[in-house]
């Protein structure tokens, strides 16, 4: 608790409940989603075989990875539930993947 403009206060760290393995650190962790973000399209298949550009840490319920494939990206999105749930969206050129990697890992995007 902390004292904001005198009164008691909530902070949103005190409000999650963290899980009971370690983080290993390797990666960025997501922000979480805007109420205002971008909806994503998500498919069920990569548009081919693709290899691993940059991911989100694995300690995350969903893990993101920015793909990519012959020259174009997308990212999936990887939800680690039994069984694994994995979805693609994107069909992006260099520039454009990045910006929306960016807005995936700040929020305004999902």
């Amino acid at each position: 608790m902390t004292a904001v403009q005198g009164g008691p206060r909530r902070l949103a760290r005190d409000l999650v409940e963290f899980p009971e393995w370690d983080c290993p650190g390797i990666a960025v962790h997501p922000g979480i989603a805007l109420r205002s973000r971008k909806r994503l399209d998500w498919q069920d298949h990569p548009r081919g075989p693709y290899r691993v550009i940059d991911h989100t840490c694995c300690c995350q319920a969903v893990v993101y990875e920015l793909i990519c494939v012959g020259g174009i990206y997308q990212v999936h999105k990887v939800v680690q539930s039994d069984p694994r749930e994995h979805t693609y969206t994107g069909g992006w050129r260099g520039d454009e993947a990045r910006y929306w990697w960016m807005r995936i890992l700040l929020g305004s995007a999902r």
